[in-house]
């Protein structure tokens, strides 16, 4: 139990410069697409959309780890916890709905945009980008709800550094028609994207049907369509690494011996918050765009005063 608590302590601390790092860059995302006007185009106010659930991600994540950190000081803190848990995990969800759904949206719109560039009904604009924003938060709220009417804990599992859940059998079956539609969406999504990214790949690698090489006319736009397309690959993957891994366990969790499910669960919990922040650094080695924003706000940062000496 001992080893069990050091390596929990261990991972705790490695994943605070993780939070850190993905809650300044995360910010740094929402404050450019809002405050560049050249960045106002549909697929970076997606990008905006996924910040900012990843900001709240990071929030709650932080806040229930720390919480159940100090359960064993406090027995009433650790009874407020467990009433208030299935609300935090009900937030947690609605967050990586949110983020999962806008990435299968950005595979279709890349999917369509480069080899069904006819499909005009469903290529995303300033017009509608906002309503379909507007329909994945809430989408992921409609289906993140039953989670928070589907799980009572009322006291800590001390072995395992959570709540214990009491359901009868109305709210158990409730539970389970969750997880199945949960799970299902999910699976849906990473089929979705695996096929859109998958046909991308091959027609810009294989096959030459995208983008072609011998294209001697607009290449550096073509050039920024195959960086774009990795991109948003590398995010995806970043977020399939840390959240596959969670979701799985969450599945299999209640045949996994104690201590083995204490080590897999730091060890999900760790890979999960490395990856909130990837999406970050991402943008900023691949998009020149996001590169020079994050530069002219931290330099502003920096040197809130300007040099006007300088200028001519």
């Amino acid at each position: 139990m001992v080893e069990t608590d050091s390596l929990s302590f261990v991972l705790s601390c490695c994943s605070i410069p993780f939070y850190i790092i993905g809650l300044i860059g995360n910010v740094l995302v929402i404050r450019i697409v809002h405050k560049t006007r050249e960045m106002h185009t549909p697929t970076n106010y997606l990008l905006a959309s996924m910040a900012i659930s990843d900001v709240f991600t990071i929030i709650m994540i932080a806040a229930h780890r720390f919480a159940f950190s100090q359960h064993i000081l406090d027995e009433k803190f650790a009874h407020l916890v467990c009433k208030a848990s299935p609300v935090i995990t009900t937030f947690i969800t609605i967050f990586a709905i949110v983020s999962s759904t806008t990435l299968t949206v950005l595979a279709v719109e890349r999917y369509n945009a480069l080899l069904k560039p006819l499909r005009t009904g469903l290529q995303l604009s300033e017009d509608n980008i906002k309503k379909a924003i507007a329909l994945i938060w809430v989408i992921s709220v409609f289906v993140s709800i039953p989670n928070a009417f589907s799980q009572e804990f009322d006291r800590i599992n001390r072995v395992r550094s959570g709540c214990v859940s009491q359901r009868d059998s109305i709210i158990n079956l409730v539970w389970k028609i969750y997880l199945i539609v949960f799970y299902a969406i999910f699976l849906i999504q990473s089929v979705v994207m695996v096929f859109c990214y998958g046909s991308l790949i091959r027609g810009l690698y294989f096959t030459n049907t995208v983008c072609p090489e011998n294209e001697t006319t607009d290449g550096e736009r073509s050039s920024e369509k195959k960086k774009l397309v990795i991109t948003f690959l590398l995010a995806t993957l970043g977020f399939l690494i840390g959240y596959i891994p969670c979701v799985a366990f969450q599945i299999t969790n209640s045949n996994i011996d104690i201590n083995l499910y204490s080590h897999l669960q730091n060890a999900f919990h760790f890979m999960f918050s490395w990856s909130l922040c990837l999406n970050p650094l991402v943008y900023a080695f691949r998009s020149t765009h996001f590169r020079e924003g994050f530069k002219r706000v931290l330099t502003t940062c920096w040197k809130p005063t300007p040099q006007h000496d300088d200028i001519h």
